[in-house]
């Protein structure tokens, strides 16, 4: 303003220029207060949305988490039945959560193992399993590799089932009747065979050098190694 009046000696024509020097500092200043004013605004903003897109994931996650526990629920609830059709459906239903989550894989798995086991622990025949008892082992042994449950089928009474390229990866196998089953492509690695019947089964001398066992009941011509202790 000092510098206004050596260089405009006109008084109105200063204070012309003087006045619109205050206007523009005046719009320039309230601009800035727009700006700061927005920007806080879109932080605020933004921060709610991300408020409220945790709360929404929390909440879909807590909802899921309900669902698959009523499943699971619900399947061990079809596998006491005294109907087939509403074994299999607990069968099936709890595949589709042990298949989809890593908490429920292991409790789901030796839950069906534990079908299987109990389902055939009188059975003293030779025919195949029945229909639920198969549907289990075929669940089982088609498992998404999410957990690290391991099979436990330990004395299970299940000749000529269909075992072909089950997963049996590290399974306790000891003391099952296995005669006659399929296990052609079956992984045995790391299973034990102990005690376990094998006769007329479908299974080769490389898969067994996968496993190992003692006292194993094997067709002619195939051995077994004994388990490290």
């Amino acid at each position: 303003m000092d510098r206004l009046r050596f260089a405009i000696r006109d008084p109105k024509a200063r204070a012309d220029v003087e006045d619109n020097f205050r206007k523009t500092i005046g719009q320039l200043l309230g601009g800035a207060a727009v700006l700061i004013g927005a920007a806080l605004a879109y932080v605020q903003f933004t921060q709610q949305q991300q408020t409220s897109q945790r709360q929404f994931t929390e909440q879909q996650q807590a909802s899921r988490e309900l669902l698959i526990s009523n499943q699971v629920a619900k399947g061990f609830e079809q596998l006491g039945s005294d109907k087939v059709v509403v074994r299999l459906g607990g069968i099936y239903a709890l595949e589709g959560v042990m298949n989809a989550s890593e908490q429920y894989h292991q409790p789901v798995l030796e839950a069906l193992c534990a079908f299987v086991r109990d389902g055939t622990r009188t059975e003293t025949g030779d025919g195949p399993p029945t229909t639920d008892i198969q549907a289990a082992l075929t669940v089982i042994g088609r498992r998404a590799a999410i957990g690290t449950g391991r099979v436990d089928f330990a004395n299970a009474h299940i000749p000529k089932a269909q075992l072909y390229r089950a997963n049996l990866s590290g399974a306790d196998l000891s003391g099952a009747n296995l005669s006659g089953a399929l296990l052609g492509g079956a992984n045995l690695g790391g299973a034990n065979l102990s005690g376990a019947i094998l006769i007329g089964a479908t299974v080769s001398q490389a898969q067994l050098e996968e496993a190992c066992g003692i006292d194993v009941k094997l067709d002619p011509g195939l051995t077994m190694k004994p388990c490290q202790k």
